[in-house]
């Protein structure tokens, strides 16, 4: 993408019409100055670095005065000074720290009339600040063009010159016409500069709210006796709306979520920290049963009435000791049971977590066996598409968790599933949608503690 393509939104005024032709037979001296006129705008126009559009306006002004110090100062709204932006002396940049207020010196007087001032002889005009120590030239004549918008003051345009007479009433006609080009110019290249700095400052809060994010998602937990955990997670976007979390539930006891927010992005990401929240919060003074969480978290996020956010998510406590499942489910994909090389889906449905707010789920009751893996994910892993838009699907889920060794653990698990939805897809592929799992995978084991609280880490 080049550089104007990416400036798309702003309203940037066009070229100058092309010279007749029927002009150059007729004022051959005018349609020649004209033309270059316009190969100066039309080529102006389309630079959007202001230091290499200020080099390339002294080159070319070059061609149509001759001049020894060439500078350009901008208006600052701010300080109401006119401040130094670029200086030319004898064809090479200097540095120039100048700033100038209204109404003093000839800058200042051609900015504050919003008209050209144009001085044949400096030393019988009073209005002239010499300037030789900082520019290195005995300026004897001047020539300053305001550079307007609309009349709206966005710098002025400044020649200067060793000789007296320098500049005549037809530089100074043609470098009026210039004008307008070189202010549209540089307004092209504020705006140019302030969209890569706003996107520069994005991307780099959209760096750190990731790092939060990822900080906020717990890698496991120990103290369960029997469990092996693991959660894989991979955001569309810099930000994702999907989520997940580990809460200690009491002893031997741990509950599990996986969430996803509608839409994508910060509004997603905040949305689901705010369940989050939520739910640590509540499970310290009462850790209820999934169907209670569920409909507690509805009442909340329904009564913050964001933009008809919504949230599908399932909800599950596993209890070491009696190596049972109980889960709610408010319109997340079924959970997914692999017992003895074979995939069942657990029914558990309910409506999305915002929409309505007196909502009430469903519990599940699932008793598990060493060797049993159940496994829930978001609807990214289900809807990862490959370049015919064909969705990897559960069939496809199901043969490859079948596939599974008893011997591979569940953060092996969680990879296997994340490569095959990367792989389906193919490679460059943009992901449409978060895609997060998590695994619990059920190892026998001779503990019969279950007093320890689970530890999250």
């Amino acid at each position: 993408m080049d550089e104007a393509t990416k400036l798309a939104p702003f309203p940037l005024v066009g070229d100058a019409d092309p010279v007749p032709a029927s002009l150059f037979a007729s004022y051959p001296e005018q349609a020649n100055t004209l033309s270059l006129l316009y190969e100066v705008s039309r080529e102006i126009t389309s630079i959007l670095d202001r230091e290499e559009l200020l080099r390339r306006v002294a080159q070319r002004v070059k061609k149509l005065v001759n001049y020894h110090v060439f500078s350009v100062m901008l208006w600052n709204e701010k300080t109401q000074h006119l401040e130094s932006a670029f200086v030319m002396r004898y064809g090479d940049a200097i540095p120039a720290r100048m700033r100038v207020p209204l109404h003093q010196g000839l800058t200042g007087a051609a900015a504050s009339a919003r008209r050209s001032v144009r001085v044949t002889d400096t030393l019988a005009d009073p209005r002239f600040l010499g300037c030789e120590v900082e520019i290195g030239v005995a300026v004897r004549s001047e020539l300053v063009v305001p550079l307007l918008m609309q009349d709206r003051l966005i710098g002025v345009l400044d020649l200067e010159s060793a000789d007296t007479h320098a500049f005549t009433a037809e530089h100074e006609r043609m470098l009026a016409t210039l004008a307008s080009y070189i202010a549209i110019a540089l307004e092209n290249a504020r705006l140019y500069e302030e969209a890569r700095q706003t996107e520069r400052r994005l991307h780099e809060d959209l760096s750190t709210a990731r790092e939060i994010q990822r900080q906020l998602l717990p890698s496991g937990a120990r103290e369960v006796p029997g469990l092996d955990l693991a959660a894989g997670y991979c955001s569309a976007r810099e930000l994702g709306g999907d989520f997940y979390d580990f809460l200690p539930y009491g002893k031997g006891r741990l509950a599990v979520a996986l969430g996803d927010v509608s839409g994508k992005g910060t509004a997603a990401a905040l949305f689901g920290s705010l369940a989050i929240g939520t739910m640590r919060e509540h499970i310290v003074e009462h850790p209820c049963p999934p169907p209670e969480m569920l409909a507690l978290l509805n009442r909340r996020l329904h009564g913050a009435r964001l933009d008809a956010r919504f949230i599908a998510m399932a909800f599950a406590v596993y209890d070491a000791g009696k190596r049972r499942l109980t889960l709610a489910n408010a319109g997340a994909p079924y959970p997914i049971l692999l017992r003895g090389g074979k995939v069942q889906q657990i029914r558990a449905s309910g409506v999305p977590l915002g929409l309505f707010s007196d909502t009430e789920y469903d519990e599940v009751t699932v008793d598990l066996r060493p060797g049993d893996i159940v496994l829930f994910a978001s609807d990214g892993i289900l809807e990862s598409e490959n370049s015919e838009e064909q969705e990897f699907g559960i069939a496809r889920l199901s043969a490859l968790l079948e596939s599974v060794s008893p011997q591979q653990s569940a953060s092996e698990i969680c990879d296997l599933v994340l490569n095959a939805t990367d792989a389906y897809a193919g490679g460059g592929f943009t992901p449409s949608d978060d895609r997060t799992l998590l695994v619990l995978r059920l190892t026998d084991h001779s503990s019969t503690d279950f007093s320890k609280m689970p530890i999250i880490y």
